[in-house]
């Protein structure tokens, strides 16, 4: 399945071929406030069907 997607504050946009039945989802805290929702749902994509269509990604490190 064709997903796509980008960062947090929209600078990065990439693509991607995933397999739909290895959908994760996560209910923790940090999970909850990345998304203002009560889970995040994802799906790993092996690098060789990841391609980064926009941006450049740097370091994010999370604090507190």
């Amino acid at each position: 399945m064709k997903i796509d997607g980008g960062c947090h504050c929209g600078a990065i946009t990439y693509e991607a071929e995933v397999d739909p039945e290895k959908t994760s989802i996560c209910h923790c805290t940090d999970c909850q406030q990345l998304t203002g929702t009560a889970f995040r749902v994802t799906v790993p994509a092996p690098e060789s069907n990841y391609r980064i269509t926009s941006g450049s990604p740097k370091v994010y490190i999370k604090t507190g």
